[in-house]
């Protein structure tokens, strides 16, 4: 009678368990997980460990060579900036000459360069230069007198109107470079032709001036 009643009881054991694996899912869908926990399940790998060391080998590989390539790209990249800089430096532009400075002539351009004919002549008492002769509004012929000439003097020649002071306004007529000595004489004399705006005036003054200013010497003559 116990014998029967546990297989009995052991037979309803196996019916129950049966039945509850008959109405529960195999698995759970996504929905269902997502519905238990709220969090998708973790992915699990199912590659094998030699796998997985033959992937890792060959993306080491592969990321050499690219490596490389961006240093050697960033390496002509800078040489090309340093190229380019090179191109864009401006070469240093010329030094420009010092300007010259340009006295008022009697024409456009440089004034005249005149020839000194040396001599020993020496002007009146207290006259360095004296006019010595002219030919009305033409030229004027200029002594200068030795020694408040000295050596390798750069001489300008200036002509203007008698009662003009201000000496800048003068026209420059002629320049030359007093070079006398013993063989051909310590003074000079000169010819200068008179510019155009001289022509018809009453009296008219010549200025010696030098390159040292504290030498310079003047006179006059009635252009009539």
């Amino acid at each position: 009678m116990k014998r029967k009643l546990f297989v009995i009881i052991s037979l309803l054991l196996v019916f129950s368990a049966l039945a509850a694996a008959c109405t529960r899912s195999a698995s759970g869908g996504v929905t269902d997980s997502v519905a238990d926990g709220n969090e998708l399940p973790n992915p699990v790998s199912t590659q094998s460990q030699l796998m997985k060391d033959i992937i890792a080998g060959t993306q080491t590989a592969m990321a050499v060579p690219v490596e490389e390539t961006e240093e050697a790209a960033e390496g002509e990249a800078a040489d090309g900036g340093d190229e380019a800089d090179t191109e864009a430096t401006p070469e240093p532009a010329d030094e420009e000459p010092e300007e010259e400075i340009v006295l008022p002539t009697s024409t456009a351009g440089p004034p005249p360069v005149v020839e000194l004919i040396y001599n020993n002549v020496k002007c009146g008492p207290g006259l360095y230069p004296c006019i010595k002769d002219y030919v009305k509004d033409q030229t004027v012929t200029v002594q200068a007198t030795y020694p408040w000439l000295l050596d390798d003097m750069e001489l300008t020649f200036k002509a203007g109107l008698e009662g003009t002071y201000d000496y800048s306004q003068y026209i420059v007529v002629g320049t030359a470079e007093y070079t006398g000595n013993a063989d051909k004489g310590f003074g000079f004399e000169t010819t200068l032709n008179l510019p155009d705006s001289l022509r018809g005036a009453g009296t008219i003054v010549v200025l010696l001036e030098t390159n040292d200013v504290n030498y310079y010497g003047l006179d006059y003559y009635d252009n009539n």
